[in-house]
């Protein structure tokens, strides 16, 4: 008898943090990355990535049967928002009561401008939602996660607000980091990749052009031509190309024509299981070493 009110004795004190757990969904990596840093040493809280390590972003992602389950058991949904996860209507109507927290509302996009836009943007997007290349953006980003997560857990606000100062200390700290790196380029880049015009901008890079495309998709004929005689107008010193690592053939061709250097950069949008709590800063960086490699040659 006393072996079973010792048991339950034990039960009853564990039923409150049985109760106020609560299971966090982000939609993939970048929004992942914040929100394991808000809530790092925050007990009863689970951090979920819905899209595997491994996506990329999520224009065409298609939504399965597990993430319809893993989205039955959460308390809450964080995206990136701006059009990115395209399924995000779906979500909504199979679960109208769960609480959707949009990481960029309300931060400063960039917009089409004298930038020259060659090819079509995703249709779903109204705006350039690759907003986490930036450091003062992601700042943003967590600020407005953490705002979202503090509605949901107002008990956990302290906990939440120490985190998020201290994240946001380092990324300050990392972008002060990248514009003394930085501060002496002068070089005008063609980017193959909607997620490096907000990279060039903090690196204080000119975008002479943003190409609009998957890397798999040849470039048609009169863009290609377009791109080519872009580059030898912008004179010396030659641009350069920021692409991701994936195999581009209209880049190849390019490269062959032109002899234009390539630079290869991480978008984040995808990156190990575990990762480091530390891991955007330290890809960020990768990128501006790669960077000034790619310019020194």
């Amino acid at each position: 008898m006393k072996k079973l009110l010792a048991l339950l004795l034990v039960l009853t004190l564990f039923l409150p943090a049985l109760a106020a757990a609560e299971t966090i969904v982000t939609s993939f990596y970048p929004v992942w990355i914040l929100t394991l840093n808000l809530t790092e040493g925050i007990e009863s809280v689970k951090v979920v990535n819905l899209a595997e390590p491994t996506t990329g972003c999520l224009h065409d992602y298609t939504l399965q049967n597990s993430d319809m389950v893993t989205l039955s058991q959460a308390d809450a949904l964080l995206v990136n928002g701006a059009g990115m996860e395209s399924f995000l209507p779906v979500v909504t109507g199979a679960y109208p009561n769960l609480p959707v927290i949009d990481a960029t509302a309300g931060l400063p996009f960039l917009h089409e401008s004298d930038t020259v836009e060659i090819g079509e943007a995703e249709e779903d997007e109204e705006v350039n939602s690759h907003l986490w290349l930036d450091p003062q953006r992601a700042a943003g980003m967590a600020a407005n996660l953490a705002e979202g997560l503090i509605r949901l857990m107002p008990d956990r606000e302290a906990e939440i607000l120490e985190n998020l100062h201290a994240y946001q200390e380092r990324l300050q700290a990392l972008d002060e980091t990248i514009r003394e790196e930085t501060k002496d380029i002068d070089r005008k880049v063609i980017i193959f990749h909607e997620a490096f015009p907000y990279f060039a901008e903090a690196c204080g890079l000119t975008a002479a052009a943003v190409v609009n495309k998957e890397p798999e998709d040849i470039l048609p004929t009169a863009q290609l031509v377009r791109v080519t005689e872009l580059i030898f107008n912008l004179g010396i010193p030659m641009p350069l190309i920021l692409k991701s690592a994936e195999e581009d053939p209209s880049v190849n061709t390019l490269v062959n024509e032109t002899g234009i250097p390539v630079c290869e950069l991480d978008p984040m949008t995808s990156g190990p299981e575990n990762p480091p709590l530390d891991y955007y800063e330290s890809i960020m960086m990768q990128n501006v070493k790669t960077l000034l490699n790619a310019i020194a040659q």
